[in-house]
């Protein structure tokens, strides 16, 4: 049975390249795509039920049209089965529902949406959704990317979680991913030693050995956690991908404040980011 990508959308220019994404790959992989969008009408108990009721109709009827203008704007389809749906509630609600109630290979959002206007930030909508949904998430860059899923950058820093990293974005992608290449920076003006090229060898291969993964190579960086290390690695491996292992799950407020590398990667990517499923507590 096909397995569908989900898009929550706010109709943003973000959002349309996260769902022109998920419909390359659906193609590729051979899923469907649901686009769903959540909303919430102004009520207020200082209002008389009559004005409440309007409130909703009115929020229905704009998200109808807004949902019907989105939708127009994708017409090669080639095949892919595309469904949407419209949820009177919160976005993280919705998307957890949906994903309760459907087999859902992997959710795709925009780094932006509507509002996100700061590039300090990631988008309130994509940071809400990713703390609790329990699929894997792709974040998309609102800048054009190459449709292309073979070869992965996965930036690391020795975390036993890694092995989830790997096995969650094998299971999504299955033959198509051909390769990873490992990425440690040991720092700026820090010389690799012998050891410490041999520590990620050792790495690679206990990663192979524990994901059944064995087309991994290994590079060291040496650099700053900036955003243009990342960029320059990233363009000079011509990776598709950026995989990176979130201590803790993905509720990851406190990686975000303290560790400077996944903030780069996720805030200001340079392809797509793929972040493992929840951890169930």
């Amino acid at each position: 049975m096909a397995q569908t990508i989900l898009v929550p959308t706010d109709f943003s220019n973000n959002a349309t390249a996260a769902t022109r994404y998920a419909i390359w790959l659906a193609r590729k992989l051979r899923h469907n795509v649901h686009i769903l969008h959540a909303y919430l009408p102004f009520t207020s108990a200082f209002q008389s039920p009559n004005a409440n009721e309007t409130e909703e109709q009115r929020a229905r009827l704009g998200a109808e049209k807004s949902m019907a203008t989105f939708l127009a704007g994708f017409e090669d389809m080639n095949g892919v089965q595309i469904s949407h749906s419209l949820v009177k509630n919160t976005l993280v609600a919705a998307v957890e529902e949906y994903v309760e109630r459907n087999p859902t290979a992997i959710l795709i959002m925009g780094t932006h949406g509507a509002s996100g206007t700061r590039r300090d930030i990631l988008g309130s909508n994509t940071y809400d959704v990713s703390k609790s949904v329990s699929v894997p998430l792709l974040v998309v860059p609102d800048q054009p990317v190459r449709f292309d899923i073979g070869h992965v950058a996965f930036f690391t820093d020795y975390h036993k979680d890694d092995v989830q990293s790997l096995n969650d974005i094998k299971a999504v992608f299955g033959d198509a991913l051909e390769k990873c290449t490992l990425v440690h920076v040991v720092g700026e003006g820090v010389v690799p030693t012998e050891a410490d090229t041999q520590k990620l060898e050792d790495w690679k291969s206990s990663l192979a050995q524990q994901t059944g993964f064995e087309r991994l190579d290994a590079q060291l960086i040496q650099g700053k956690e900036n955003v243009e290390v990342v960029e320059e690695t990233v363009d000079r491996l011509q990776a598709d991908l950026t995989l990176l292992t979130l201590v803790g799950g993905r509720n990851f407020l406190e990686n975000l404040l303290h560790k400077s590398m996944a903030k780069t990667i996720i805030i200001s990517p340079k392809t797509p980011v793929f972040l493992s499923a929840k951890k169930m507590d």
